[in-house]
């Protein structure tokens, strides 16, 4: 069953729309908001919120596998929202995350399964 079959099928239309449009968001800013973390790095406060608006979403919607992951990402920007300083590893690192997040945002609008995760983004740069 794909996503969007399982969503339908368990939740209100409009809450899978909702959720759909939260997608399309994202999809079309993360790496705009990652790259402008060379300039500024207050970014991270936008990058926090995506993965934070994603995580109770996808907690909301059962879809496990991106929920772990949003809360695993929001944890680490966490620290850099503290005081931690952004440098070019995180960055990179958050160009591996959108990369996962563009592979499961393609797995949902094509109606797939859920995809693996990718191993090289659950290393963290220090």
């Amino acid at each position: 069953m794909g996503v969007q079959d399982y969503l339908y099928s368990e939740f209100d239309s409009e809450i899978v729309e909702e959720f759909l449009m939260l997608l399309d968001s994202i999809e079309d800013t993360i790496d705009l908001v990652i790259e402008t973390l060379y300039t500024d790095k207050d970014a991270i406060n936008d990058l926090f919120r995506m993965f934070h608006n994603l995580k109770s979403a996808t907690a909301f919607l059962k879809l496990k596998r991106i929920n772990n992951f949003a809360h695993f990402v929001e944890g680490v920007l966490e620290k850099y929202r503290n005081g931690k300083p952004v440098d070019e590893k995180l960055i990179d690192w958050l160009f591996d995350v959108a990369e996962q997040f563009h592979t499961w945002y393609n797995d949902i609008n094509e109606n797939r399964e859920i995809s693996p995760i990718n191993p090289k983004v659950l290393k963290v740069p220090h």
